[in-house]
């Protein structure tokens, strides 16, 4: 088997901070110095979770056995974009491709922790047929729930006025006192 090809794959992003529901989005240029064939290159965004976990020690006679720790680490979340299939690379081949990669709704955001961490890889394979992949460089993203602005709150100023009722002079019926005229009888007010 022949070693790896004589090629080069540069993954960007276009930031290195996204929010849950985002789509990370970049390019990769690719560009080959030999002749070969490649089944796919891709492109996979993944969430790892990594958990401590401790196994109590357990005592034979005198003699106490340490607790052992150990970290176990599971993949909780990957998208991942084939950006093209197989295909017979000529030797001076460039080109550069876009890619979007989903973060879900659902996924979680990331996180560092002495006994818990939640971490976002994004990394692009070229797998080339009969020989070793090229990958590029493992990045880290940071991911984080997005910021719930709020409109500013809209408050109106409602204004009270006491209204003083009088009796009409003429029908003794209440009426404003700022009235000129008594809503009962219609009379004019006496100043």
């Amino acid at each position: 088997m022949k070693g790896a090809p004589k090629a080069r794959i540069e993954l960007t992003a276009l930031k290195s901070q996204w929010n849950i529901g985002e789509q990370v989005k970049g390019t990769i240029k690719f560009s080959s110095d030999e002749e070969f064939d490649v089944r796919q290159l891709i492109v996979q965004l993944s969430c790892v979770e990594t958990v401590k976990q401790t196994e109590l020690g357990i005592r034979i006679g005198l003699i106490p056995i340490q607790n052992v720790s150990s970290f176990n680490n599971v993949e909780i979340y990957r998208d991942c974009r084939v950006l093209f299939g197989a295909a017979h690379v000529p030797k001076g081949f460039a080109a550069t491709y876009s890619y979007a990669l989903n973060i879900s709704v659902g996924a979680r955001e990331t996180l560092y922790g002495a006994d818990h961490s939640v971490r976002w890889q994004l990394f692009a394979i070229l797998d080339a047929e009969n020989r070793p992949n090229i990958q590029t460089p493992i990045y880290e993203i940071q991911v984080a729930r997005p910021q719930i602005s709020q409109s500013p709150t809209i408050m109106k100023e409602v204004i009270t006025r006491e209204v003083v009722l009088i009796p009409c002079s003429y029908c003794s019926g209440l009426m404003p006192q700022t009235s000129l005229f008594c809503p009962n009888c219609g009379a004019r007010r006496k100043a």
